[in-house]
């Protein structure tokens, strides 16, 4: 649900760069795979896929679920450790401060996991996004269901060719096999509650 920006330049890199860089290398190393086998299956350049191992690069949302996807991980596994047994959790509680947080590079996107764990089958997420930003240039799609409820600030949703406009309050559901996008709208920082069944990230 996230964009950095899709290609941005090389900087100096940063912890969490590193982070994501070196697990993705890590995935594509015990899959046997290629630089080039990955980039071709994926749609990407060799030298932006070799600036994101070494964590050089920014990518976007979209860039880092092909990646995943194409090296059979979600794209959560990036950002949390360790999930606990769905056969022995019967309920739990996530404290404010204590939620498994996901950054983005680049985004100032922060998405923080509500659900105890992604091995359920629902996944909750607490958004939040400055104006401007955004899910990625191209629309997302997906088996399953979504239902979002806006908390604070705007969001603009586009769900196949149809733009929506939410505000505080505002809730949507929508069919995850339509393509779907979104953007931060302006003002204050927009702040939103997205379930998610089965989980995806």
């Amino acid at each position: 649900m996230v964009k950095p920006a899709a290609h941005a330049g090389v900087d100096v890199p940063g912890e969490e760069e590193l982070v994501i860089g070196s697990k993705l290398r890590e995935w594509r190393l015990s899959a046997s795979r290629t630089l080039t086998d990955i980039a071709q299956a994926a749609g990407l350049s060799i030298g932006y896929i070799s600036q994101v191992e070494r964590g050089m690069a920014n990518p976007s949302l979209e860039t880092l679920k092909r990646l995943a996807d194409e090296l059979g991980h979600r794209v959560a596994e990036l950002f949390t450790e360790g999930d606990s047994d769905p056969e022995v959790l019967r309920y739990a509680v996530t404290r404010r401060g204590h939620r498994r947080t996901m950054h983005f590079p680049g985004s100032g996107i922060v998405n923080e996991l509500l659900s105890p764990d992604l091995k359920h089958q629902i996944e909750a997420i607490w958004v939040e996004a400055p104006e401007g930003a955004d899910s990625g240039d191209h629309p997302h799609s997906h088996n399953g269901e979504e239902l979002g409820v806006v908390i604070e600030g705007k969001m603009n949703i586009w769900v196949g060719e149809e733009k929506v406009e939410l505000g505080p309050g505002d809730s949507i559901y929508l069919d995850s096999t339509l393509p779907h996008r979104w953007t931060a709208g302006r003002g204050a920082t927009m702040k939103a509650i997205w379930l998610i069944t089965p989980p995806t990230f």
